[in-house]
């Protein structure tokens, strides 16, 4: 997943993902152990190494596309930081607003009342913080989807729909 791809991008993608999904701990936790192959010692000190590597060249865009990719919203630093909006508010539009799209999509599929929340947080605050915001989620529908939200059975996500439409 890391040495094999040859695109960059890839491999920076699966590092992301893992460290997501919590593998550095677990190998931290490895490292403490001993093993009578040495093949699994080098294999947990590498991936560990490229793994640390990876998170000190994250940018907190980075990982919040990757959360974002992955469907799995949940209330992680970037989402309440004003700065991380005010900084890359525009940057949903990248790729035909793929991330944007993508939000709309989870306010569309998902039950999670986390995942819901977070997204109509996210949506909210881009709107809030993208000029045209209003305009272009309106063009993809997601204003609509947003609304349905302001009956949802959830609280929070209730409130969060609210926050996004006003």
């Amino acid at each position: 997943l890391i040495e094999k791809p040859e695109d960059l991008s890839v491999a920076k993608d699966h590092c992301i993902a893992m460290v997501q999904c919590k593998v550095l701990k677990q190998l931290s936790i490895l490292e403490q152990r001993r093993f009578d192959d040495e093949d699994i010692t080098a294999d947990v000190e590498y991936l560990s190494e490229k793994l640390q590597n990876s998170v000190q060249d994250l940018s907190s865009f980075d990982e919040y596309a990757t959360e974002v990719r992955s469907g799995r919203l949940e209330w992680s630093p970037v989402h309440k930081s004003a700065k991380f909006w005010r900084e890359n508010a525009q940057r949903l539009n990248e790729k035909n607003y793929e991330l944007l799209r993508i939000l709309v999509h989870l306010l569309e599929t998902s039950k999670d009342a986390i995942i819901l929340s977070v997204a109509c947080f996210d949506i909210g605050e881009y709107v809030r913080h993208y000029p045209r915001g209003k305009h272009v989620l309106e063009q993809l529908g997601g204003k609509q989807i947003v609304m349905q939200h302001l009956g949802h059975e959830d609280p929070n996500v209730r409130y969060e729909a609210l926050l996004a439409v006003q």
